[in-house]
């Protein structure tokens, strides 16, 4: 698993990298035809100059988008303990450098190929050209560019992706049903925890803890719907959950994740943290509520259903417990067993739902 997981993070690097590749490359040369109608130093150049400026301005791009991608994967990640003032004072003084060498360098490229200059006569301009309006041009809106996608991924890393696309279609914005399945996940005995541990301490563990289920969620493509407190509320369209049991091997991916770092949360906490889950599916209604802000919510019966399960398992004492349309998806299946628990009124409902608990084969 722990492959499976290191794969997926080597995945998603590269599609991280292609997207600012992208993004980059297709600011700096809007950026060339945007300035090429007004900006006079861009006019003045000759027509050779003036063809290079594309194939220039991509280069530049390529130098900017790598240069950032590498720093936001290697080294920016490690920076996020860091209190945020510093943090961003440390990001932007990076990228700040990064844009005014990959600028020098597009410079230095121009002179020696464009305009036919040795490397000596072009080194030594480059004082000149930190004092032009294309220069400081560039390099504001570059800047101001970084600021703009930076501020994308944190919404999309906030939102998802899926909820963005959505608001933005208005797919929401008149009640919808759409067939889901829901996977509660909750920390055991999170009351006794929080008193020994204290907020602080308490919200690092929860922290820690969750950064390990952010894995799972990439790793399964789950939509996250909200985090409360010390529970995650996790969704995925019925037909692939079914097809993939993403919502099965996330909570299994998880446990298991856990118990490869138990002598870090022994060490740091004084007790690993245990997880219980519940699952169900079925037909429920979304729609965008406007208030303060815009919010898009799940109404319906499988959202009741599943957190009255969720409640069951420390009854039960279970550590994931399935409805029995979930059950049956395991039929065919060598990698999970499910066996029928009870059946039980549960509170709220008049028929009785049946519970199954399911294992893992596999571990």
């Amino acid at each position: 698993m722990k492959d499976g997981v290191n794969n997926y993070a080597r995945k998603a690097n590269r599609t991280y990298l292609l997207v600012l590749i992208v993004a980059y490359v297709a600011g700096a040369n809007l950026f060339v035809l945007l300035k090429m109608l007004g900006l006079k130093e861009l006019n003045e150049v000759n027509l050779q100059a003036q063809q290079a400026l594309l194939p220039l301005s991509t280069c530049m791009g390529l130098l900017v988008a790598m240069g950032i991608a590498f720093m936001e994967i290697n080294i920016f990640t490690r920076w996020e303990s860091y209190p945020f003032r510093r943090f961003i004072l440390y990001k932007y003084s990076i990228i700040i450098l990064m844009i005014t060498t990959g600028c020098i360098l597009i410079f230095i490229l121009f002179s020696l190929l464009i305009e036919n200059k040795s490397l000596t006569l072009s080194l030594q301009s480059i004082p000149e050209f930190l004092q032009t309006e294309i220069f400081l041009s560039v390099f504001l809106y570059l800047i101001l560019f970084s600021i703009l996608l930076n501020m994308i991924k944190t919404i999309c890393d906030y939102l998802g992706p899926q909820a963005i696309i959505g608001a933005l279609l208005g797919k929401y914005s008149r009640p919808v049903e759409e067939d889901l399945t829901f996977l509660f996940i909750d920390l055991q005995a999170s009351t006794s925890i929080a008193e020994r541990l204290g907020h602080a301490q308490y919200s690092r563990f929860i922290e820690s803890s969750f950064q390990l289920l952010t894995e799972g969620i990439y790793q399964h493509n789950a939509t996250i719907y909200q985090f409360v407190g010390d529970e995650a509320v996790l969704l995925w369209p019925t037909r692939k959950a079914q097809t993939t049991l993403a919502p099965l091997k996330l909570y299994f991916d998880f446990i298991n994740l856990i118990e490869q770092k138990q002598k870090y949360f022994t060490d740091t906490f004084g007790e690993a943290p245990r997880f219980k889950a519940a699952i169900h599916t079925g037909v429920v209604t979304v729609t965008e509520i406007r208030t303060v802000k815009k919010d898009i919510v799940y109404h319906g019966d499988v959202l009741n259903t599943c957190a009255r399960m969720l409640e069951q398992c420390n009854l039960l004492r279970k550590s994931l417990l399935v409805s029995s349309p979930v059950a049956g998806w395991l039929t065919e299946t060598d990698n999970f067993s499910a066996s029928q628990t009870l059946q039980l009124a549960l509170r709220g409902k008049a028929i009785e739902t049946t519970i199954y608990e399911v294992t893992s084969l596999t571990i």
